[in-house]
């Protein structure tokens, strides 16, 4: 049996799964998601909850009351961390939530689209990668030892 990675994934990559159950962050997000572990946190939770509610996203991308109830359904399934400081590291100050997240979480792994995240990459031993990039890890076959 192996251990399931541990992974935080943005507000970018979440809204562009919700946008869009047929791109490559939805498969990831729902496809997939027996691949690895979902961290979540109060702070990261609030920032794609304080995104979808705005009228303007809503209206632009007409979001769904069942679309964005899928979304809520999935990251409750998440694994709860609780974060009690947020360091201030990133460029974009609402970014440091998720750095937060994953080191609290013990996380391998932040998928984002933010080039303020990922010029991080690696951060205190967490791969911040893309999400074609992660996607190929959860493809990989399981290393044999």
């Amino acid at each position: 049996m192996s251990v399931k990675l541990r992974v935080v994934i943005d507000t970018q990559v979440l809204l562009r799964a919700l946008i869009n159950r047929h791109s490559l962050p939805a498969r990831i997000l729902y496809d997939m998601e027996s691949g690895y572990t979902l961290l979540v946190s109060e702070g990261t939770l609030a920032e794609i909850e304080d995104v979808i509610t705005r009228p303007k996203v809503r209206n632009k991308f007409q979001l769904t009351d069942e679309a964005i109830q899928q979304l809520v359904h999935r990251l409750e399934r998440g694994e709860r961390i609780v974060v009690e400081e947020v360091p201030a590291v990133a460029r974009d100050p609402k970014d440091d939530i998720f750095l937060a997240c994953a080191v609290v979480g013990k996380a391998q792994y932040i998928v984002s689209e933010d080039q303020d995240l990922l010029v991080l990459n690696p951060y205190k031993d967490i791969h911040i990668v893309n999400v074609s990039d992660f996607l190929q890890v959860l493809e990989e076959p399981p290393e044999v030892s």
